[in-house]
């Protein structure tokens, strides 16, 4: 039996692909986008500016409407994406924290001490 080419867990034939968190600030509050993919990511920051302005109208400082704000970008890079294992989307305003997690980000706590530990620290630079 050749045990090398036949894997029997994702685990055994999973590579790790890197996490990038990228921050904006141009609509007046923090936007934290972190992907875990192995995804062209040259395109990035076209997309989330495309998803802001097609959706920021209307948007006030309500909690309810800033997590469903949160949620359609992180579902809309998702998509965008096709080979994300993880997105998350970390808003902060006026004193309060929104984020919205998907795929590794939900699953593995390892994922999220990394993303929370790294966006501590870059805050704190």
């Amino acid at each position: 039996m050749d045990t090398v080419n036949n894997t029997y867990t994702k685990l055994v034939d999973k590579h790790h692909s890197p996490l990038v968190i990228r921050k904006y600030t141009h609509w007046g509050f923090p936007i934290y986008v972190a992907l875990i993919t192995d995804d062209d990511l040259s395109n990035l920051d076209e997309l989330v500016v495309f998803f802001m302005e097609r959706n920021m109208e209307g948007w006030v400082n309500d909690v309810q409407k800033l997590r469903n704000l949160a949620g359609a970008m992180t579902e809309y890079l998702n998509i965008q994406y096709g080979k994300a294992e993880g997105v998350g989307v970390i808003f902060y305003v006026d004193k309060m924290f929104v984020s919205s997690l998907h795929g590794d980000f939900m699953n593995h706590t390892s994922c999220r001490i990394e993303l929370y530990t790294l966006l501590q620290m870059s805050t704190g630079v």
